[in-house]
């Protein structure tokens, strides 16, 4: 005696085919949510990552002309060397995530007071008058 599965196994595929292709269309949404902040992680990390390289950039810009932080003008134009190089390195995730040249400049002047914080050399104390 021999017992033939095959119509029953027909059977069971189209009905798991056909639960698949019902629940395709709640599955969808939540699988693309779950790519999105995937996505959306990355490119934060691709934006911070491009900060931190741009506040390095702002900070070898100072002690490359062998400038003074403290004056505006220097100070300016390393942020600005710090902001371009973050726009450069990540545009396409800027967009994506709606940052904007403006957060920039802040996220690159945040991580630029920290390597000015952590350099020995730098001090905010007045200087000293020599008689």
């Amino acid at each position: 005696m021999v017992l033939d599965l095959t119509p029953l196994v027909q059977a069971l595929a189209a009905l798991a085919f056909a639960a698949l292709a019902g629940a395709t269309p709640y599955l969808a949404p939540m699988l693309r949510r779950y790519l999105r902040v995937q996505l959306t992680a990355t490119q934060a990390a691709t934006i911070q990552s491009a900060a931190q390289a741009g506040a390095q950039a702002a900070y070898g810009y100072i002690l490359e002309s062998a400038g003074n932080f403290g004056d505006v003008t220097i100070r300016n134009a390393a942020l600005a060397t710090g902001v371009q190089h973050v726009i450069a390195s990540a545009p396409e995730a800027m967009t994506a995530l709606g940052v904007t040249p403006d957060h920039v400049r802040h996220m690159v002047e945040a991580r630029f007071g920290g390597l000015l914080a952590a350099d020995p050399t730098v001090t905010i104390a007045p200087p000293s008058l020599s008689a």
